[in-house]
């Protein structure tokens, strides 16, 4: 059995909203409490309190406080293991020599919402394709909620776990389903090889020379993003009208999310479909988008235009498109193969003769002395192309790339191939 996850919207009424409100606040306070019990305990006592310590005073707490009773005993035990894991985070960074971040107090306005860990206290109804009804405790007190969505695995999947969490003005149910190998399958429809090169002034360049445009959600809604900044400044803080448009601010935000996530969703789905064997390269997004302000001692150059370039990097979305591509792969039976960037240089390398050729961000064309001419990106494709089927140490498909290895591959960087079944897999 895989475990997927799906996301349905909720519709709840005004009353269900507002008690779903009261119940946010109700696992806050219990989050915070259990922070402040362990912080105390610490203090005066140097005593380490567990999650099974803090677990086994809930049936007091719900004796003390009957408000707890209508939050079921699994979600109340959930809440408690959030801030457990928390506290695992910390001591695990701070071993690694880390930024450890000591767990913080929230504010439930922040809190985000709760969860079920188990399928007890709740019951997800699926009505045709997309509607369903989401119902949270028992009896006459029971939540039932309307929820809208879909997924692609068919009846033979099962709800085993929930969360809820609350975007902007609406509520959201994470849904675990636990699905039978077969339904997780993806159809292929094709048995291409291509070497992929992600970039800013296209998306996605192919070693054919094909392109995937770069949408930019982002920048066109730049102006009308600012435009509402400008008149959120403008009015007093914490006044109607300035929560109004902090409304108006994240439900825009939420709309470039939502297209950035879906046009990322459907472009890897048709690489998977068509591709045998697919190579890119390891990108770290989060290191390229540092910022170049530097320091008081050592102030940063060009700081305003990296910051630009931070911006479209993390529009681009390239730290969501390769985890999509390695489940999707996997799921698919092509073969994905990761180049190791840092040793092997695909911008920096010829596709041609193996020899590095040094150039800046700014040169789009690649000119190397042994003649071969293409574009930047295009080159790069074909080098992690040649290196997905001439790497040592990964096993390959018995098709060359080239034919004949030259000899200056013999020192190639270890890359990583996430090898997948060799049947094609069957859509469910």
């Amino acid at each position: 059995m895989q475990r997927r996850k799906v996301t349905l919207k909720l519709y709840p009424n005004a009353a269900q909203a507002a008690r779903l409100e009261a119940w946010t606040q109700l696992h806050c306070e219990l989050y915070n409490a259990a922070l402040e019990e362990r912080i105390d305990a610490w203090h005066k006592a140097g005593k380490s309190i567990s999650y099974f310590d803090q677990q086994n005073a809930l049936p007091q707490i719900k004796a003390d406080r009957p408000e707890f009773i209508a939050l079921g005993s699994h979600a109340l035990q959930q809440t408690l293991r959030r801030l457990d894991l928390a506290f695992q985070s910390f001591f695990r960074r701070v071993k690694a020599g880390q930024t450890p971040g000591f767990p913080r107090f929230k504010a439930a306005k922040r809190f985000s919402g709760f969860a079920y860990r188990d399928p007890a206290g709740w019951k997800l109804m699926q009505h045709g394709g997309r509607g369903a009804t989401l119902r949270l405790g028992s009896g006459d007190a029971a939540l039932s909620i309307r929820a809208r969505g879909r997924h692609r695995f068919g009846v033979e999947a099962k709800p085993n776990d929930i969360t809820l969490t609350r975007k902007g003005d609406g509520w959201f149910v994470s849904v675990t389903l636990r699905v039978p190998e077969s339904a997780c399958a993806r159809q292929r429809t094709g048995d291409q090889r291509r070497g992929v090169d992600f970039g800013i002034n296209d998306w996605a360049t192919f070693d054919d020379g094909r392109t995937i445009d770069n949408p930019r959600w982002l920048r066109e809604e730049l102006p009308r993003l600012a435009a509402l900044q400008r008149q959120r400044g403008r009015k007093k803080n914490g006044s109607l009208r300035f929560k109004r448009l902090g409304r108006r601010i994240a439900r825009l935000h939420e709309r470039i999310g939502n297209r950035r996530r879906d046009f990322v969703h459907k472009e890897t789905t048709k690489l998977v479909r068509q591709c045998a064997v697919l190579a890119t390269e390891q990108l770290a997004p989060k290191t390229m988008s540092r910022s170049a302000r530097g320091t008081v001692d050592a102030p940063g150059r060009r700081v305003r235009q990296k910051a630009g370039l931070n911006r479209e990097i993390l529009s681009a979305a390239f730290g969501m498109a390769h985890p999509m591509l390695a489940y999707k792969a996997e799921e698919a039976g092509t073969r994905l193969h990761l180049s190791n960037t840092r040793q092997l240089k695909p911008s920096q390398r010829c596709a041609a003769c193996w020899e590095i050729v040094p150039k800046t961000l700014s040169q789009r064309m690649h000119v190397c002395p042994c003649g071969h001419t293409a574009p930047r990106d295009r080159n790069s494709a074909l080098v992690v192309l040649i290196d997905a089927f001439n790497t040592q140490h990964t096993p390959g498909t018995g098709v060359a790339a080239r034919p004949k290895p030259l000899p200056r591959q013999q020192g190639k960087s270890k890359s990583v191939t996430r090898e997948t079944p060799t049947t094609t897999a069957q859509a469910v």
